[in-house]
């Protein structure tokens, strides 16, 4: 209980400097902040994923707590988007944009909370972890082609024209994306050796 009230502080602070940073039209604290926070919640997304594999804790619990980092990383993004584009800058697209993000966020955590339910449990739902797994893929897969896809069309560097005014979501998509990257191919690199050792 006392961790998720520091996630949801922790959240809500990167959340709020991003909002002033936007607010200020400050791109670049706007930049370094969403790369604190997306980075922050990636090496705590590996960190407690390799200590619970070196404890030996079940698969499912694994993935739970995997997939609540993802959830994480999701929410947050809907979050800054919400609150930047509602109510500070204007952009005709943010609204999809927040809504893929929200559902995205949600079903990583519905996934986390139903694993971590099963594991509590003792059952093993293997169609579950298969399905988290292959959503796990496609997730690498999409943020590696989304943070390639920002650096190509020149999104990172937008806020040097002042009338895009998507510089702001482009922090949260490129950052966000790294992170997924790294806890998804993390998730999949350590899950693969699990079961080569087994």
């Amino acid at each position: 209980m006392a961790s998720m009230f520091i996630w949801m502080l922790s959240i809500a602070l990167g959340v709020a400097i991003m909002i002033v940073s936007a607010a200020s039209a400050q791109p670049l604290i706007h930049m370094g902040t969403a790369a604190i926070i997306s980075i922050l919640i990636a090496i705590l997304a590996i960190i407690d994923n390799r200590q619970l594999h070196a404890a030996g804790t079940s698969s499912q619990t694994i993935a739970a707590s995997t997939a609540r980092y993802m959830g994480m990383v999701w929410v947050w993004g809907a979050l800054s988007l919400f609150v930047t584009y509602y109510f500070i800058l204007k952009w005709n697209e943010w609204l999809g944009f927040f809504l893929a993000f929200a559902v995205a966020g949600g079903l990583c955590l519905f996934v986390s909370n139903t694993l971590a339910r099963d594991a509590e449990s003792g059952r093993e739902d293997e169609t579950m972890m298969k399905i988290a797994r292959y959503l796990t893929m496609a997730q690498l897969v999409g943020m590696v082609i989304t943070v390639i896809g920002l650096l190509v069309d020149g999104k990172m560097t937008r806020y040097l024209t002042p009338r895009f005014t998507d510089w702001a979501a482009n922090n949260i998509f490129f950052f966000g994306a790294v992170a997924l990257t790294a806890i998804s191919l993390n998730a999949l690199l350590t899950s693969r050796s699990k079961t080569v050792a087994s």
